[in-house]
């Protein structure tokens, strides 16, 4: 695969890529700002099928708007505001566009996970570039099989790194709460505790008559 060309706009975009490639596929981790669209350009060969999926990492409620765009400019799928979600494909020679939408979003920033892969792996010689149809060894099929086993694991890798970064994200937004809630707690008890002992020490205070009023008497 060709690496992904980023055109952003609406308000000048900027977006933080993670890219990784696997298998003929690609990964990204980017950050999409309040009230922008950021799309991905992806040239395919055509004759294969691929999935496209994506997922909403961090920010507001999770969801994110999603679309993609055929090179004759048909949507060929269009979500709005989903967490996560998964598209399978077969597409012709040309440029599809990957795109993803905050604008209803006015403060919130997101961070977007997305794969495009095949949807069957190919075999080691075909992504070495030996196109050509031959009979594989014994040996050429355990490494086939080991690099599909080992494809898998790249997979539920990230995807336990995927869960584990929400988990931690939502750990620490709620750390972050309970220590601004606890210190307001705090506060509020202090003030309520000085006030009571301002209060009490009114009780007790003896008024000392003036002096002109002993003179009088």
């Amino acid at each position: 695969m060709k690496t992904l060309i980023v055109l952003c706009f609406i308000l000048g975009c900027n977006v933080k890529i993670s890219q990784t490639f696997y298998s003929g596929g690609v990964a990204l981790t980017f950050e999409l700002g309040d009230q922008e669209k950021s799309c991905f350009i992806e040239t395919f060969p055509g004759g294969k099928s691929y999935v496209f999926s994506y997922q909403v990492i961090r920010g507001g409620n999770n969801d994110v708007d999603a679309w993609v765009v055929s090179p004759n400019g048909k949507i060929l799928y269009k979500e709005q505001r989903k967490e996560h979600d998964e598209f399978r494909f077969d597409p012709s020679k040309g440029d599809f566009q990957f795109c993803f939408g905050n604008e209803f979003s006015t403060i919130t920033h997101k961070v977007v996970y997305f794969t495009i892969s095949p949807e069957e792996i190919d075999s080691l010689a075909v992504e070495a570039g030996d196109k050509k149809p031959t009979a594989q060894t014994m040996l050429q099929d355990a490494c086939d099989e080991i690099h599909s086993a080992m494809t898998d694991v790249f997979e539920s890798q990230v995807d336990f790194r995927l869960k584990e970064s929400m988990g931690r994200y939502v750990a620490e937004e709620l750390n972050n709460r309970i220590m601004w809630w606890s210190i307001g707690q705090a506060l509020t008890v202090m003030i309520i505790g000085f006030g009571q002992v301002f209060i009490l020490k009114t009780f007790f205070t003896d008024k000392l008559p003036s002096h002109s009023k002993l003179q009088e008497t």
